[in-house]
């Protein structure tokens, strides 16, 4: 399985880096990952691994997006099962300070007596960006930024 445990810091205030372009590949509400994760996948038989467990919890589940991981790499981040709808995870933004790569997190929560769907529901963000071999950290940022 490619759940790697990446390093994981507190709230982030502001940033130093040089932004690294990235492409949504998948965000939703219902996946198949029901624990809390980040992942980052360098390889095709790692995407299909992860990708059939994220999509198992849908009826059909749709093909693995393609990917050159030659050139590219995915990473994901998914918030685990929420008793209810009003929940939110995204990556926000990608920047590489010198060998590092830092992917910014957001989660939001729903307010507190918010209309939300009644259902269990299991937020994620799913992205490529160009590969990168070296050392990544998930930051989370500042929900009211």
């Amino acid at each position: 399985m490619a759940l790697i445990p990446i390093l994981s810091s507190g709230l982030v205030i502001a940033s130093v880096g040089q932004a690294v372009p990235f492409s949504t590949l998948a965000k939703g509400f219902v996946s198949g990952m029901h624990e809390p994760a980040q992942v980052v996948i360098r390889s095709r038989d790692e995407w299909v691994a992860v990708w059939g467990r994220h999509a198992r919890a849908q009826g059909r589940p749709p093909s693995a997006p393609p990917v050159d991981f030659s050139r590219d790499m995915v990473v994901g981040v998914f918030m685990g099962e929420r008793g209810t709808g009003g929940y939110e995870i995204e990556i926000t933004r990608v920047e590489r300070a010198d060998s590092q790569l830092r992917v910014y997190q957001r989660s939001r929560d729903p307010e507190p007596g918010a209309m939300v769907t009644q259902m269990l529901t299991q937020p994620y963000h799913v992205i490529k960006l160009p590969r990168h071999d070296g050392p990544l950290v998930f930051l989370r940022e500042d929900p009211s930024r």
